[in-house]
Parts: C-alpha cells; sequence; structure tokens
C-alpha cells in the first residue's frame, strides 16, 4: 500500500473503526477520600509549610483567642495555643503591616529537598520566611516555631496520597 492509500484509509474507515476499550485505571476504581475540610475562620492567621518530597508539611490556622485548628499529614485536628502566645502573634502581624510587603529575602532551595514556610492574615500572603529577612521576619520565625511546640505539630514522613 502506498502512502497515499493508507492516508485515504485513515480518513474514511479509522473513525468508524471500532477500538477496544482501555484496561480500566486500578487508580480510577479505588474509593476516593473526601476532600479534608479546613476551618475557614476569617480572624485567623494561616501557617502553612510546603513540605518536600520526603516530608509532608503542616497548615495551622490560628485565632486571637487561641483556637488552633492543624493538619500536618493526616486528618484535621483542633487545639489551643496559649493566650499569651496567640497575643503575641497577633500584635507582631499588626506591627508588621501588610504580610505581602514585608522584607523577605529571597533563598535558592532544592527542588526536591526544599520547603517554604508562608502566613496568610487579613487576606495578605507573605513571602517565604524559611529565607529569612529582618528582625520582625526572625520574630515571626521564632513564634511560628513555638507555636508549633506547643501545638505539638511534628512534620513526618509524607506517605502516599489516596486519591
Amino acid at each position: 500500500m502506498n502512502m497515499f492509500a493508507l492516508l485515504l484509509f485513515w480518513l474514511t474507515l479509522a473513525p468508524v473503526m471500532p477500538y477496544p476499550s482501555p484496561a480500566p485505571n486500578p487508580a480510577e476504581t479505588m474509593v476516593r477520600r473526601p476532600p479534608v475540610l479546613f476551618p475557614a475562620w476569617p480572624d485567623a492567621a494561616v501557617i502553612e509549610n510546603s513540605g518536600s518530597t520526603n516530608i509532608a508539611g503542616y497548615r495551622i490556622a490560628v485565632r486571637p483567642d487561641g483556637t488552633a485548628a492543624y493538619i500536618a499529614g493526616g486528618d484535621v485536628q483542633r487545639g489551643t495555643v496559649p493566650l499569651a502566645t496567640a497575643h503575641w502573634l497577633f500584635a507582631r502581624l499588626t506591627a508588621a503591616g501588610p504580610l505581602d510587603a514585608l522584607a523577605v529575602r529571597r533563598c535558592m532551595k532544592r527542588a526536591s529537598f526544599g520547603s517554604s514556610t508562608t502566613l496568610t492574615w487579613q487576606g495578605a500572603v507573605s513571602g517565604d520566611l524559611s529565607c529569612g529577612g529582618g528582625p520582625t521576619v526572625a520574630e515571626l520565625n521564632r513564634t511560628i516555631g513555638v507555636i508549633l511546640t506547643q501545638l505539638r505539630v511534628t512534620p513526618g514522613p509524607r506517605r502516599a496520597r489516596l486519591l
């Protein structure tokens, strides 16, 4: 068969020929897990760490009254931070001004091992606080560390995700 005849065959007969259906994808036949609902408190400050290839990230929401919710590689957990810590965090956030204008250094990280930590408050998102910056960024990093300790949030190894 020459090229013209082959092209003519594909243009005329191929669209009407039945194709065998592909084998089902095992991942699509698994039970899908419902999405994890994280509280959307409008007055909360949200600390988020992206994690890396091997270490799961975390998300923590802290309200001014110390109420907290966090997720670190599993389901949403509830907790509280001491009122003094919550007041300290929100005083630092107020003094810092809009988080998207915070002087955060830029830093290079390995694609597979680097993680980033950001803060979201009043609709503004900070840069990567783990890169450092001035004294305000250092104090926010220290406060985030205190909150991680008080809530006992320890990022663990990343597990395979269920669908």
